[in-house]
């Protein structure tokens, strides 16, 4: 392991609470980081429900708090609106109060990665996405037309912007897709893989069965919400098992779509401690995503705590899993449903996924490993 250091973390949000996909993987990082030592100096941006957190002083030798400046006028400007609305300019100077190692979390933090007063400093972006992509397809998703022309020249923005990475020492990827990705754009740039961070750290699986089914997702987000629409109109139209759907804030839509069907029931806002109980329960998890991007944390969390796990090819991109960790099934329909209902699952289940998942998704494991990028 490398020897102690100090690094400047800069977050795109508060990396606390951390409910969804993109302040998980801030969090955990952040605090397994602190787990071997590092001395973190964390920059976070304060907007909407995202406040200060005085949790997160446990980890930190110091946080400073920066709001995220979401002026109408700086969306006509050349840089994407999720950079520049971050671009503070007391953030630059505490980051030159000190000469530590800069690890810029996602690219809406890379505002100042190629000012002259820190060229000198060793800095690592830790990318979620290829940003321009995901906002590609958050443009084909949209429906108003206000939200279709934000996320259109969002997404040309970014794929202008995004040769602005090539002033990192590092760029570390969360994906495979990604890792490949960067390597050819930037054939003389180093850029890693390291397994995206998450909360889970033991399988805890139950063997037997269970007696439904189970998405779980945020149900406020266009895409999920629409996929599971969509399942309901036709895999699992004619599923006889109960059907649980849990997550954040369900759309209007979709609580009317499923008020006149008694066999789906859905549970709003679970607490991080219910969701594991309905994962625990479930005996089948649908892990299903809509779109490619980035790696699939309810994946992830249904394997950790789940039976057996349903996916499509969306939910596997970019990540190591395959072969018997996950249940492959695309077109899965009532019988498909019928026959996984009448397994059981076993201790040998368990050890296999204990197998595949802890070589892949240990948390310390790959803290190192980005530690070693950052020291080395």
């Amino acid at each position: 392991m490398p020897e102690v250091v100090s690094l400047n973390i800069i977050c795109f949000d508060v990396p606390l609470p951390a409910d969804y996909g993109g302040a998980i993987e801030e969090f955990y990082k952040l605090k397994s980081l602190y787990r071997l030592g590092v001395k973190i100096h964390l920059h976070c941006f304060v907007y909407g429900e995202r406040k200060p957190q005085p949790e997160l002083e446990k980890y930190c030798e110091k946080i400073f708090y920066y709001e995220r400046k979401r002026r109408l006028k700086d969306i006509f400007t050349d840089t994407p609106f999720v950079v520049k609305s971050r671009k503070s300019e007391d953030l630059l100077r505490n980051l030159l109060s000190n000469d530590f190692p800069i690890l810029f979390d996602a690219t809406h933090t890379t505002g100042f990665i190629s000012h002259p007063a820190i060229r000198h400093r060793k800095k690592i972006v830790r990318l979620h996405n290829i940003e321009w992509m995901y906002y590609s397809v958050l443009f084909h998703s949209a429906i108003t037309l206000k939200e279709r022309i934000f996320y259109f020249t969002e997404y040309k923005k970014l794929r202008r912007y995004d040769k602005n990475l090539v002033f990192a020492d590092v760029l570390s990827c969360l994906s495979i897709t990604d890792t490949e990705y960067y390597k050819d754009k930037f054939p003389n740039k180093e850029v890693s893989f390291e397994n995206v961070f998450h909360q889970n750290e033991t399988v805890e699986c139950l063997p037997g069965k269970g007696d439904y089914l189970l998405y779980h997702g945020n149900l406020s987000i266009l895409d999920n919400y629409m996929l599971v629409i969509d399942l309901l109109n036709h895999e699992l139209k004619d599923c006889r098992y109960p059907v649980v759907l849990a997550g954040k804030k369900p759309d209007e839509l979709l609580l009317d779509f499923v008020k006149d069907k008694p066999n789906i029931r859905i549970v709003s806002d679970p607490s991080d401690a219910d969701l594991k109980k309905l994962i625990q329960g479930a005996h089948i998890c649908l892990a299903l995503a809509a779109n490619p991007s980035g790696v699939k944390l309810k994946l992830i969390n249904s394997l950790y705590s789940g039976r057996f796990v349903f996916v499509n090819d969306n939910a596997l991109h970019g990540n190591e899993l395959s072969g018997g960790t996950v249940n492959i099934s695309e077109n899965f329909n009532s019988a498909t449903i019928g026959d996984y209902m009448q397994k059981t699952f076993t201790e040998e289940d368990i050890g296999k996924r204990k197998d595949r998942l802890y070589g892949i998704f240990d948390n310390l494991k790959n803290a190192e490993q980005l530690l070693n990028r950052i020291v080395n």
